[in-house]
């Protein structure tokens, strides 16, 4: 059904070679049999069965076979109701299956595949449902893939002239097809006739109406050669005056007439094929995927109520990795009472035995003297050392040199200060090294050292990217000092930052490999942004992935499986889903359930995780005067619990054998009659969240970001379980119980608040408690859970004898 201003339309293909062309509309080619090579303007990616890759508006692309029985699906959008509906023709996606993960590519997939189980009803009655199929593909991806044009560039910043480009180059695309000239275009730059002119023939090499007849001339030829308009209809479709305008332009590039260019490439086509055996044969093959791939739509009910069954008999050995590290800050912290307080109250009730500290070196106390040499004094890391060691605390260090920053949103910051490298030359760097080695050695003992763990992130001063960077030498001179101390002793690095450095994965690590020394273990960064490479120019993003650390990790493990680089441990030294240190998300609920969902399906992908942070008196600014200022700390500046602690706090409930888990809980028991079921509610962020800026989300306004806001009904059988009377405790945090964000909101948010207020919202910042009695019968215990949206529980049963 030809409708021009239909939002979308999709035509399967065999053909196992698609010469180089553009158009205007985007494209998803989606590989349903066999496998492709694709090449966009002068990158090259492979498709597999199963995945696809959004060509961009008017990028030069062309596709061929490289795996047999090729079927795809080419999905087209009309550029021009993309225009419209969303108010700027900048329109452009990262969308590639093949070079990416994350949920939200696997429901822009399931929604894929229900709009091809339409295919034969785009031409009857159920082209209105296909229609609204269009709509939905269409939402997922200005909601999960669209880059915004005010999206930062980062580490190769766009010049202005370079954007100037890009401007003339999205005004002539969106508007080839009307009568444009070159005093409209010089009017929308604020320029001049002349300049304008000028600088189009020196950039693009030829002058204005030169350029825009290119433009009309590729679209054209698409239309030539797959629809059956008429010339004229071509020609006045894409923006010539009149047939004999378009016949002029065409003759100057092809040396041929419109109709004759028509009839030479189609009697080449036929010459290759039989034309109507391959349309034949097409439609078989596609009726029989389609009957082997009729999806199922998804419902309410069957989203919102889950039954999972374990057997108490089988279980196996997990690590609670979760619990291994917190981040704290600079060394120096540690020695503020507060603080300290702080660091004890997360050992005793959350368990964590690594205490991550950095900027062990600092300016005020090094001293270069030409007569005695290069001379350090640790008293200060000394008595944060002593803090950590007399408390049965283990430090987990890291060695380079991290700034100092608040930062508002990650493009920009409300203080930051770089923390310069004191060590100017490798003598030097490798002679405190020796001396710290020596001297935690003869302060702690051999045997406490080598428990610790000590980290080289991958400041880009080191410039990790020349494999004969000064990362590689700092690396080897700090593994060479302590190794010789003891072989046992761990050295790891670099802090790879996942979904930024996806881009430079292979040749940091390919860098890393040509080296003698490896490292003990690798250790990566994961917050949900994500680095979107297109043209050589890098757009930062938040990202609305669900499981952006479970899928991020998968990539990179990934790659260093294909490396042949495995570590012999792999940590996640820093994780949240923000860096920012003003998010009010960072106080609420939500913050509880996301915080739960990471760990759980974080075990068994990483050796040990460290979140980032433990405490808000790690950013206390000038503008902290109130309770909360939505810093990442488990515990505010007054030690009061947030809903994040105390996700954490429910985690350490957890028993010793894993029963198993699963999206939204972890199932754990001892083997003699006790049970923990620790499971959460957390809710995926909608498009309003990736496109408000962090710093500007009011409390008030949290629950529109957010895709829905709907209640879980959880239930479990545990089997081959002792028949008897169970006691089960239940604890939980929600808006209506135990978050401190919403005792100040019942405050007004009022800054300034007494001793006494501050005293009755840590008390009021509880979670609440019920027990409930469970019977099993016949060996089966059932145990159910109701969750409204972000809310966390932990069931602790035990058999009552």
């Amino acid at each position: 059904m030809e409708n021009i201003r239909s939002v979308m339309d999709f035509e399967f293909d065999t053909r196992k070679i698609q010469n180089t062309h553009f158009h205007q509309n985007p494209e998803i080619i989606y590989v349903l049999e066999g496998a492709l090579e694709l090449e966009i303007e002068s990158e090259t990616q492979e498709l597999q069965k199963g995945e696809f890759l959004l060509v961009n508006a008017n990028k030069r692309h062309s596709l061929r076979e490289t795996r047999k029985d090729l079927l795809i699906v080419s999905i087209q959008m009309n550029f021009s109701i993309l225009v419209e509906y969303l108010g700027t023709n900048q329109i452009l996606f990262w969308c590639n299956s093949a070079a990416d993960k994350s949920e939200a590519y696997e429901q822009l997939k399931k929604v894929l595949d229900r709009m091809l189980n339409r295919y034969y009803d785009k031409e009857k009655e159920g082209a209105l449902y296909l229609n609204s199929i269009y709509y939905e593909v269409l939402y997922l991806l200005t909601s999960y893939f669209m880059i915004k044009a005010d999206d930062n560039r980062l580490k190769e910043q766009v010049s202005p002239d370079n954007s100037r480009v890009f401007e003339i180059q999205n005004y002539v695309q969106a508007n080839y097809q009307k009568q444009i000239s070159l005093n409209d275009l010089a009017k929308k730059l604020y320029l001049s006739n002349a300049y304008l002119s000028k600088y189009i023939k020196k950039r693009f090499g030829l002058s204005f109406l030169e350029y825009v007849n290119n433009i009309r001339l590729f679209h054209a030829v698409d239309e030539l050669l797959y629809t059956e308009k008429k010339i004229t209809r071509i020609a006045l479709d894409n923006g010539f005056p009149t047939s004999a305008s378009f016949n002029k332009a065409f003759r100057d590039i092809y040396h041929m007439t419109p109709s004759a260019y028509r009839t030479s490439v189609r009697q080449e086509e036929r010459e290759d094929m039989d034309a109507a055996g391959q349309q034949e044969e097409v439609g078989q093959r596609v009726k029989d995927y389609l009957a082997g791939s009729v999806t199922v739509e998804d419902t309410v009910a069957a989203r919102n109520i889950s039954l999972f069954t374990v057997d108490a008999s089988e279980t196996e050995e997990y690590t609670k990795n979760w619990c291994k590290i917190i981040n704290i800050g600079r060394v120096e912290s540690l020695l503020d009472s507060s603080m300290q307080q702080q660091v004890l109250l997360m050992q005793e009730e959350l368990g964590f035995s690594y205490v991550r500290i950095w900027n062990i070196f600092v300016g005020d106390m090094y001293d270069e003297d030409e007569e005695k040499g290069w001379h350090y004094n640790f008293s200060r890391v000394d008595r944060g050392l002593d803090f950590l060691v007399d408390h049965r605390l283990k430090p987990y260090i890291e060695l380079s040199f991290k700034p100092i920053h608040v930062s508002y949103t990650i493009n920009s910051t409300l203080a930051q200060k770089e923390n310069d490298i004191i060590f100017h030359e490798r003598e030097s760097y490798e002679k405190v090294m020796q001396d710290l080695a020596a001297h935690l050695i003869n302060r702690y003992g051999l045997e406490e050292i080598e428990t610790w763990y000590f980290e080289l992130w991958k400041d880009e001063r080191m410039n990790m990217l020349d494999e004969n960077g000064w990362y590689f030498d700092c690396f080897e001179i700090g593994y060479k000092a302590l190794k010789q101390i003891s072989p046992r002793i761990r050295v790891g690095g670099a802090g790879f930052a996942m979904g930024y450095d996806r881009y430079q994965y292979r040749d940091l690590i390919s860098n890393w490999k040509k080296r003698q020394i490896r490292p003990d273990f690798i250790s990566v960064y994961a917050y949900s942004y994500e680095l979107i490479q297109q043209n050589n120019m890098y757009f930062g993003k938040r990202s609305l992935d669900h499981n952006f650390v479970k899928n991020q990790m998968d990539i990179f493990k990934k790659i260093l499986a294909e490396e042949d680089f495995v570590p012999e441990e792999l940590h996640i030294t820093e994780w949240n889903f923000t860096i920012s240190n003003r998010n009010c998300i960072n106080d609420s609920c939500a913050h509880g359930a996301y915080v739960m969902k990471t760990c759980i399906e974080s075990i068994g992908n990483v050796d040990m995780m460290g979140y980032w942070h433990g405490s808000d008196l790690h950013t206390e600014f000038f503008d902290t005067e109130g309770v909360l200022y939505g810093d990442n700390g488990l515990l505010t500046r007054d030690g009061i619990k947030k809903p994040s602690f105390y996700a954490f706090h429910f985690l350490h409930f957890a028993q010793s054998r894993l029963l198993g888990k699963t999206e939204n809980a972890l199932l754990t028991t001892n083997g003699r009659g006790t049970y923990s079921i620790v499971c959460h509610n957390c809710k995926q962020f909608n498009y309003r969240y990736a496109m408000k800026e962090e710093k500007d989300i009011r409390i008030e306004e949290m629950d529109e970001l957010y895709e829905d806001l709907e209640a879980v009904h959880l239930k479990f059988e545990i089997r081959n379980v002792k028949d008897g009377d169970y006691l089960m405790r239940v604890f939980y945090v929600n808006k209506d119980n135990g978050s401190v964000q919403n005792t100040w909101k019942d405050m007004e948010y009022i800054r300034n608040l007494s001793k006494g207020e501050i005293d009755y919202m840590r008390r009021s910042a509880m979670p609440r408690v019920e027990l409930r009695r469970l019977k099993a019968e016949d060996g089966v215990l059932r145990v159910e859970a109701k969750l409204a949206a972000h809310e966390i529980k932990a069931l602790d049963i035990r058999y009552q004898y």
